[in-house]
């Protein structure tokens, strides 16, 4: 096999790693599914008595208690490829979290190291939206 077609067949192996059959990016696939379980879990079976869903979008949702002044936003950011949950309550400063998928874990962890997302997203929601949980 001539050097040209093994560099093509190797570039052929890393596309196949990373794009999906439609032409898409599977980290962006793996980003919006994450978005879509989230706000599934969140408003199923086990959802939250007053808990407020509102989609945004397909890649963004945002949370609301109604006798709370206070907001969780969820977002996939196909940009940086990174998760966000940004946490306020109205008044103080906005808490920003990023996170980024770990392959070798095949789960979403904090951009800073430890931590991923299904924790923090229930300790956003016991801290903003219902404190009397802690």
């Amino acid at each position: 096999m001539s050097e040209g077609k093994k560099k093509l067949v190797a570039l052929a192996g890393k596309v196949k790693e990373k794009v999906s059959q439609q032409g898409d990016a599977l980290l962006q696939k793996r980003g919006l599914d994450l978005v879509e379980a989230l706000a599934s879990d969140l408003t199923g079976e086990a959802a939250m008595p007053g808990l407020r869903l509102y989609r945004d979008a397909a890649s963004k949702f945002r949370l609301q208690r109604a006798t709370r002044n206070a907001e969780i936003t969820v977002e996939w950011h196909r940009d940086i490829a990174a998760l966000s949950i940004t946490c306020e309550k109205h008044g103080e400063p906005k808490v920003l979290t990023r996170y980024v998928y770990d392959a070798t874990k095949d789960h979403f962890r904090r951009m800073e190291g430890a931590g991923e997302a299904y924790d923090d997203l229930a300790a956003a929601l016991a801290e903003y939206l219902f404190p009397e949980t802690k």
